[in-house]
């Protein structure tokens, strides 16, 4: 994720249990879409969960995003 900074990302992992459990969603997410889209064509039951792993992806971002900048308000203050 290109908005967030090695070092905010470290302590975040080490200090804040919902960043690092919605980092491990986003990857894992991520890793099972990666799997779906090497294949040649997708069953009606994997085109859903494509659609909701790409929405799980997007949640889990937006959360992410609000996260650092509140720790970042925070920080800066």
């Amino acid at each position: 994720m290109d908005f967030l900074r090695p070092e905010v990302q470290d302590r975040l992992m080490k200090e804040h249990f919902e960043f690092r459990k919605l980092m491990e969603e986003h990857k894992a997410a991520d890793t099972r879409l990666s799997d779906l889209q090497k294949k040649p064509s997708l069953s009606a039951k994997e085109s859903l969960e494509e659609v909701e792993l790409k929405k799980t992806k997007l949640r889990a971002k937006e959360r992410i995003y609000s996260i650092v900048q509140e720790t970042t308000k925070r920080t800066d203050q």
